[in-house]
């Protein structure tokens, strides 16, 4: 209660001085608030490692400090979006040969004067399957898996988390929400609750690498997404240890031993094709995904218009997470439209969220690019109604024994996942100009 009641006067005086506190100053009341609210539901706040936590607060805002503040690391992260871009253009090669003019929107004018729409299939899944190959080969000759321990090691020996946990919560930087803990597969059926909620908290809060070149291709800030997936490793990590800290003994404490199994791939070519069919599987979903909830929300939209036609189910997710908007440091004026996207894109899902950021980009002066920005650090992570479900068919594959556990802490999980993305906002909006 007295948590609750701080939070409450923190953004309510926030709200009041927002005149004289600028969107920065609402940023640093909105780390408080976010961190508060999961204090707040914490499950044993007296059993709370406050070093881990303290630690995972210092290396994520290091990290947010690095890219944002100095020159020479913010220099490195936009070479690093020139690499992705030319992901981008390596899949769009593939693609023009498939897919011909159909891949080239800009060719075709089949209405001339008419708005030409953003060919989603043509454009946003063909990367997927790149990536997704791309990804397995470096699975395949034990890259990823030596890049995931060092990531690990930092953290296990500052943190004091346990190993497997660790690997599972570096590896989501790379690696999908059901992928990652193949990782650590032989440890997830005796992991601690707290192990296990934690491996499900970052699957909310990251995305997979193929994800990652998708939403820079929606138009997303290249260096915003990147920036986002690294800081969220350290915060899902000491939030879920604020959320629900360990009161038990983990197998692998202190010890970032990665299991050594052999690659299921015979050689190269054997890990591009499965990384080829597993990315085509991916994409169809997305696909499928977007189809049928796109569709939902324009049946809502319907309903809604019946009683008031002004009335949306984007106004509706404005009213509701205006405070979070607010909280995250974006500008008055911007806080209802970014604050429909925050609601969409836990109700739905993150792609359709940054499609509809894509069609506001190409209005001149709809929000301003600091608004953009943090918004691309609110969005880019998997915390979403559905994530639940796939967490709970992927990681239950993986250990049929926790299912229980698994369908029990996913809600929990959701909303830990979802405030490490609004918290990454927040520290950004700090550093931010």
């Amino acid at each position: 209660m007295g948590i609750a009641f701080a939070i409450l006067f923190l953004g309510g005086m926030a709200y009041v001085l927002r005149n004289a506190i600028s969107p920065r100053g609402q940023a640093v009341v909105g780390v408080f608030c976010f961190f508060g609210l999961v204090a707040m539901f914490s499950s044993n706040l007296r059993a709370v490692n406050w070093r881990t936590i303290g630690y995972g607060i210092l290396i994520q805002f290091i990290l947010a400090m690095l890219v944002l503040k100095v020159p020479a690391v913010n220099e490195f992260f936009n070479g690093a979006k020139s690499i992705v871009v030319s992901f981008i253009s390596f899949s769009d090669k593939g693609a023009e040969f498939v897919f011909g003019n159909l891949a080239r929107p800009g060719d075709i004018a089949l209405n001339p004067g008419k708005e030409m729409l953003f060919m989603f299939a043509f454009k946003a899944l063909p990367p997927i399957l790149f990536i997704s190959a791309f990804f397995t080969l470096l699975y395949h000759y034990g890259i990823l898996q030596r890049i995931v321990q060092f990531m690990a090691l930092v953290m296990v020996h500052l943190m004091r988390t346990s190993g497997a946990e660790t690997l599972s919560v570096s590896a989501n930087v790379f690696m999908g929400q059901t992928e990652a803990p193949l990782i650590v597969k032989p440890y997830v059926q005796d992991m601690t609750n707290s192990e296990l909620f934690t491996l499900m908290v970052s699957g909310m809060a990251h995305i997979s690498g193929a994800m990652m070149v998708v939403y820079i291709n929606y138009g997303a800030d290249p260096v915003a997404v990147l920036t986002t997936c690294i800081m969220a490793c350290p915060c899902s990590l000491y939030l879920a240890k604020l959320f629900m800290p360990e009161t038990s003994v983990p197998q692998t404490a202190g010890s970032v031993k990665m299991h050594k199994e052999k690659s299921p791939y015979v050689n190269g070519i054997d890990a591009i094709t499965a990384g080829t069919t597993d990315g085509l599987k991916l994409a169809l979903n997305v696909a499928a995904m977007l189809i049928v909830f796109i569709a939902f929300v324009a049946m809502f939209d319907a309903i809604l218009g019946a009683f008031d036609k002004d009335l949306s189910l984007a106004k509706v997710f404005g009213w509701i997470f205006s405070p979070a908007a607010f909280l995250m440091g974006v500008e008055p004026k911007d806080v209802p439209h970014v604050a429909s996207l925050l609601g969409a894109k836990l109700s739905i899902n993150e792609h359709y969220a940054y499609l509809v950021m894509k069609g506001w980009k190409e209005k001149p002066d709809f929000m301003t690019d600091r608004s953009y920005l943090l918004t691309a650090f609110a969005l880019t992570g998997f915390a979403n109604f559905s994530s639940v479900g796939i967490q709970l068919g992927g990681i239950g594959a993986i250990a049929p024994d926790r299912r229980g556990d698994l369908a029990r802490l996913g809600l929990r999980a959701l909303f830990v996942g979802f405030m490490a993305t609004l918290l990454n906002a927040a520290i950004a909006g700090v550093f931010l100009q």
